[in-house]
């Protein structure tokens, strides 16, 4: 690969490098390298997210021992696959369609949100079965973290006052409360806007607690937990029994 030309050098397009990907301009193998390299990083990145939660599910599986447990580990399993082979394809899509803008020099931010949309619209558009449910994951986080740039990037231009920044102790309390806000009124009064495996959570939760027993028979596994949050929740007043310290205490 040739040396970046000096400042003052008349530059050739084809010399160019490209700010984040560090390729040349018109450079083909650098480009499909740049691919290839995007796609086993997607794919193992996609790799190291999910196996926590196999862990997380095989050590349910040998807790409860029932057959939706088992099935669980399986299902997790599946998705580490999806997981990998969805980020790494999108990943692959972006860095090549990014490679033909560069070619034509296009830039100044087209390029990457046409390469994100195709990408995403081939890569993570799948909502049915194993692949469904890792998109939707990957999806609302992503949705989120944009959610909470395009705030920032008001912030940045001044458009709503820093101290209502997410990075910031009333900033972020102001969005969580807003996003709280939202979700409760839509389920209270529009619970068929939401997915139905959220909106279960959410009914056990909002609804199912206005009867039924105070403690249910399998609650009994959970006591200990339950008991040190409960203690913790006077923490405001007695800093010494806040949940950090409690945790402290048992070295956690």
């Amino acid at each position: 690969m040739e040396p970046i030309p000096t400042s003052g050098t008349i530059v050739a397009a084809e010399h160019v490098y490209h700010h984040i990907n560090k390729h040349r301009i018109g450079h083909y193998k650098d480009c499909i390298l740049s691919v290839i390299r995007g796609f086993r990083n997607g794919v193992l990145t996609g790799v190291r997210i999910r196996i926590p939660y196999i862990f997380q599910a095989v050590i349910y599986a040998s807790l409860f021992r029932d057959a939706k447990s088992a099935s669980r580990v399986k299902f997790v399993i599946k998705q580490m696959f999806f997981h990998g082979k969805n980020l790494g394809l999108f990943v692959g899509i972006y860095k090549a369609i990014c490679c033909v803008f560069r070619h034509f020099g296009i830039k100044g931010g087209i390029d990457s949100l046409v390469a994100g949309f195709v990408g995403g619209y081939i890569a993570f558009g799948d909502s049915k079965s194993v692949s469904g449910s890792v998109n939707n994951q990957i999806v609302l986080y992503l949705f989120a973290r944009a959610l909470i740039g395009i705030i920032q990037g008001m912030v940045k231009r001044k458009i709503i006052p820093q101290t209502l920044s997410t990075t910031t102790p009333k900033g972020f309390r102001i969005f969580a409360a807003v996003t709280l806000a939202l979700i409760l009124y839509l389920t209270e009064y529009e619970p068929d806007t939401l997915n139905q495996g959220f909106m279960g959570t959410m009914t056990v939760l909002y609804h199912k607690s206005d009867s039924g027993p105070i403690f249910e028979k399998d609650d009994n596994k959970f006591l200990p937990i339950l008991s040190l949050i409960v203690i913790s929740l006077i923490g405001s007043v007695y800093p010494k029994l806040s949940l950090d310290n409690i945790l402290t205490k048992l070295k956690l």
